[in-house]
């Protein structure tokens, strides 16, 4: 018994503590032979305890140290109780069974236990490192903590057992390290002897490769909890703390019929997979609207140029057709916007033809919802998009037949956002558009015009990383056909004398809304999308780890647009148009909008 202060220095030879005995160390203290603690309780507190020595507890009673830092070549704890408490310790536990050691308080312990009973404490952690000289074996384990395996090598992996007879989970942690790019010798492993797991541990996984790297499970998965020599688990024994996702999987804890527990590659892929996949669809989608946005009629006064200022928004989705595992455009639903600003460059007349020549340019946004398979959250895909292009079009003066040619560019700016990942990408988009149709007057103020659109586009999207693998596209590109016919009225739009109560203004100005000339149309029309492709390959080059996914956007939809134009000036058109488009077979899109135009002539 008896109290003792070391202030630093150096314990030579073997030193004695007996029943009661308290030892305060004050300062740095070295101990490179034996400090022994016999029967009954003792205190070693404060300070710290390092050297190439030992430690050893014999007897019965309980050997507390406390607030202490302790770093010795071993601690064997032949027998009682060895109480670590707010302290830090780096050594192995050699221990005999039937003796307890207890971690208390916020106690780091770095090194391997060979085998006691051992009770971690909701604030203490044990470290278990892969270079110990022996393998960490307990009998009983009460677990509130903290375990950690950890890794000192560098080069090939080389994975960590813990092996316990009997678990107690008290909503403790373990962290293992998993190699999803690896087939076998993959993970670290706990393993259940011969005894039994009950209450709940939660197990945090740890990628220990490539992120970006994960292969397709085989057979019962990756084995993470091994149940031996008739070994038992209880179903909720084990729960994962975290999400696992490696190239194009997520990987997810299953406790088999073996009482062992694996990660397993979901069925379904993460939810980045569909989101990004949705990429292309959602960029070509809108440089399609937006070059479908302009109407031929370029001018309602046939001898002069003009300038169109129009704005347009509306809502925009793919249906669930099987989604990315049956190769179709995974489920989406969200809305776009966008202002254009177009005018004449050019027109005259050629050999009984009417010619019209023009550039616009375009600014505008679009936000989609994005569903994976399952018909959960997969994410928002967020795209910011300015575009150029020219327009020509010809008009058979006699006959009234027309054709529009548009050529656009598109420059996108995308960003991708799921709960676990933000990916951006960049891209440019091409499109090129010839439609015709050929007016006939029904009556002097009815008109029946068939017409006929085809449309070519593609798409390029920057590769890209998020924090799983990388990103790659390939080129996108779809081809369309429309067919339809616009009934409208073919009212004469000369603006004529008005009657406002001013005279400078009786020549440009109504007195009332019903002395405007207007004009009303409407425009049923199929559309067909065909050969559409567009791939996206998530992984890295490993063998076997890189999977390409190929969203079709084939399909047919029904189209209904409707407006009305209206003369407000002598040289000023105001026109509104509503439309909605129905998806009637496979991924094509869907969806409705508004359009308002002003049509200045000068």
């Amino acid at each position: 018994g008896g109290l003792f202060t070391a202030r630093g220095g150096t314990l030579a030879g073997t030193t004695t503590l007996n029943n009661g005995a308290i030892l305060t160390l004050s300062g740095k203290t070295v101990n490179n032979d034996t400090l022994t603690i016999r029967e009954g309780d003792a205190l070693l507190q404060g300070g710290s305890l390092t050297g190439n020595g030992s430690v050893e507890k014999s007897g019965s009673g309980t050997l507390t140290v406390s607030n202490t830092t302790l770093t010795q070549k071993a601690v064997n704890l032949n027998e009682g109780t060895l109480t670590l408490n707010d302290s830090t310790v780096t050594t192995d536990v050699i221990a005999q069974r039937g003796t307890a050691l207890k971690l208390t308080g916020s106690t780091v312990l770095n090194g391997a236990i060979d085998p006691t009973n051992v009770t971690l404490a909701s604030g203490a952690t044990w470290n278990i490192p892969d270079n110990a000289t022996v393998l960490s074996v307990v009998d009983d384990l009460s677990h509130a903590g903290q375990i950690h395996f950890t890794s000192t090598r560098t080069g090939k992996f080389v994975p960590a057992t813990l092996k316990v007879k009997n678990l107690n989970g008290q909503n403790g942690t373990i962290s293992l390290r998993v190699r999803p790019d690896m087939a076998q010798n993959n993970a670290d492993r706990l393993v259940i002897d011969g005894g039994r797991a009950t209450g709940k541990t939660i197990l945090n996984l740890v990628n220990a490769g490539n992120s970006g790297t994960g292969l397709a499970t085989t057979g019962k998965g990756i084995q993470v909890v091994e149940a031996i020599n008739g070994a038992t688990t209880e179903e909720g024994a084990f729960v994962q703390g975290n999400m696992l996702q490696a190239g194009a999987f997520n990987y997810t804890l299953n406790r088999d019929s073996d009482e062992s527990w694996y990660l397993r590659s979901e069925e379904r892929y993460r939810a980045e997979v569909p989101l990004y996949a949705s990429m292309l669809t959602q960029a070509m989608d809108y440089d399609r609207i937006l070059a479908g946005s302009r109407s031929h009629q370029t001018g309602v006064n046939g001898e002069n140029n003009s300038v169109r200022l129009s704005i347009q928004g509306g809502h925009l989705g793919h249906d669930n057709n099987g989604g990315i595992a049956r190769g179709t455009t995974p489920e989406s639903s969200g809305s776009y916007g966008f202002v254009r600003l177009e005018g004449d460059l050019l027109r005259t007349e050629v050999a009984g033809m009417s010619v019209t020549a023009g550039v616009y340019g375009a600014a505008g946004h679009s936000s989609v919802d994005v569903k994976d398979d399952d018909g959960s959250r997969a994410g928002t895909v967020r795209d910011d998009a300015g575009s150029l292009g020219g327009y020509l079009n010809l008009t058979h003066t006699s006959s009234g037949l027309w054709a529009d040619i548009v050529a656009q560019g598109t420059r996108h700016s995308m960003k991708a956002s799921s709960d676990n990942n933000d990916f951006r990408a960049r891209g440019r988009g091409w499109l090129g558009s010839l439609e015709t149709g050929l007016p006939f007057s029904i009556t002097d103020n009815l008109m029946l015009e068939p017409r006929l659109q085809y449309t070519w586009q593609g798409l390029s999207l920057d590769d890209g990383k998020d924090n799983a693998g990388y990103v790659k596209f390939g080129h996108g590109s779809a081809q369309h056909v429309r067919a339809g016919f616009r009934l409208g009225s073919h009212n004469d739009m000369t603006f004529g004398e008005g009657t406002s109560s001013r005279a400078p203004l009786r020549d440009s100005a109504k007195h009332s809304v019903r002395e405007l000339p207007v004009n009303w149309w409407v425009q049923p029309s199929v559309i067909r999308t065909f050969s559409s492709r567009g791939d996206m390959r998530v992984g890295t080059s490993t063998a076997g780890s890189g999977m390409t996914f190929s969203p079709s956007q084939n399909g047919t939809s029904l189209d209904l647009q409707a407006g009305l134009e209206a003369r407000v000036r002598e040289n000023i058109t105001l026109s509104i148009q509503a439309g909605y488009a129905h998806s009637v077979s496979g991924s094509s899109a869907e969806g409705y909008n508004g359009q308002a135009t002003l049509n200045v002539t000068f």
